[in-house]
């Protein structure tokens, strides 16, 4: 059933226990929902809503534990028994409501996704699922993938996505961004009204919007939380991402996934790409592959309403070309593939300049010059 927010959709409903499983998808402001949450753990509380706390801001450690993915340590730590201990709590939590929160739910095979939803014995179980036109999350996921160690060139991903999807990003993509097949692994034996699909809201949205659309579906108003959260997933420019994904050829691939997110990610050189490489374009699209991602975010769109899924927000939103946006946008973008080598040449400058002030800066105290 779509509806526009409204606020508290569940005013008045009856006080059965139930947990809302907060599926994903990656890229559709999970981490600044996640951080919400957290900063919210104690009014929550106040208010019948159990956060459960595990290890971090969310429950990505849990998530591997479902799966026995134990070799994804966070940092080097142990995460067996994380899933039960959420499962735990939430059963042990003595008010209405608990709701867990990671993206990294979304990829769990069948099995994996009917194991969660039984887990809770007789607590009543909802799915979250938060979705983002594809327009945006294409270039959002290259990006984050070449964070993440890939290499794909981004021309590529792209006549791949739209294409066959033969390769393991495109199918990654899928698997998590069509909420039509996501949502059938996560729906097996839940009625349609306890699968809900919150839509991201258009570019140039404040952010509380989507905290306000996901509170909702708990039964919450959210302007009575604090709704501010720390920027997080720094987007980077073309430049910075072409740069990236060049050094995950030459070096990246020798390297375990611990030890990628020890030397590259807790290092702060994603974070260095981001402010040293003096460049402010963003990725782009052809409009052959925005014309094909925006059927498919139509398609995706008709299959949620036929199921009769409950939605916060609009479908409208995962088809945005109907507000004559998205041409120009994609036009103005700007090709990985087109970055020259010295353009590659004077980014690389520009980070060890960057990393020689900072350090200078921290051996007197101060901030690095500008």
């Amino acid at each position: 059933m779509e509806q526009t927010w409204c606020g508290a959709c569940y005013e008045g409903a009856d006080v059965t226990e139930r947990c809302y499983l907060h599926i994903g998808a990656p890229k559709t402001g999970t981490t600044y929902l996640q951080h919400a949450l957290h900063r919210n753990r104690s009014r929550l509380k106040s208010a019948g809503v159990l956060y459960p706390r595990v290890a971090g801001n969310a429950h990505h450690t849990s998530v591997w534990d479902l799966r026995s993915m134990w070799e994804q340590r966070e940092f080097g730590k142990d995460v067996r028994g994380h899933w039960d201990e959420a499962v735990r709590r939430v059963r042990e939590w003595d008010g209405t409501t608990a709701v867990m929160s990671s993206e990294l739910f979304v990829y769990a095979e069948p099995d994996e996704c009917a194991r969660a939803l039984a887990a809770f014995d007789d607590v009543e179980v909802h799915v979250i699922y938060t979705a983002r036109d594809l327009v945006r999350q294409a270039p959002a996921v290259w990006q984050e993938r070449i964070k993440n160690q890939y290499t794909l060139e981004y021309d590529d991903f792209l006549t791949d996505l739209v294409g066959r999807s033969r390769t393991s990003m495109a199918k990654g993509f899928w698997k998590a961004q069509d909420a039509s097949t996501a949502l059938r692994r996560w729906s097996q034996g839940l009625p349609p009204e306890h699968v809900h699909v919150v839509t991201t809201p258009p570019a140039g949205s404040a952010p509380a919007v989507l905290w306000e659309r996901f509170v909702s579906v708990l039964g919450l108003e959210g302007g009575e939380y604090d709704a501010d959260a720390p920027a997080a997933n720094t987007s980077m420019s073309v430049t910075a991402a072409e740069v990236l994904r060049r050094y995950n050829i030459r070096h990246g691939q020798s390297l375990t996934p611990l030890q990628y997110r020890r030397r590259v990610v807790a290092s702060g050189l994603l974070e260095v790409l981001a402010e040293g490489v003096a460049d402010t374009s963003k990725l782009g699209l052809s409009p052959a592959h925005e014309r094909a991602l925006v059927a498919r975010g139509k398609a995706i769109g008709d299959a949620i309403r036929h199921r009769g899924y409950d939605v916060v927000g609009s479908l409208d939103e995962l088809a945005p070309e109907a507000a004559g946006r998205l041409s120009k946008a994609s036009a103005q973008g700007k090709q990985p593939g087109g970055v020259a080598a010295d353009e590659v040449a004077d980014a690389l400058l520009d980070v060890v300049d960057l990393m020689l002030r900072s350090k200078l800066s921290r051996r007197s105290g101060k901030r690095p010059p500008q």
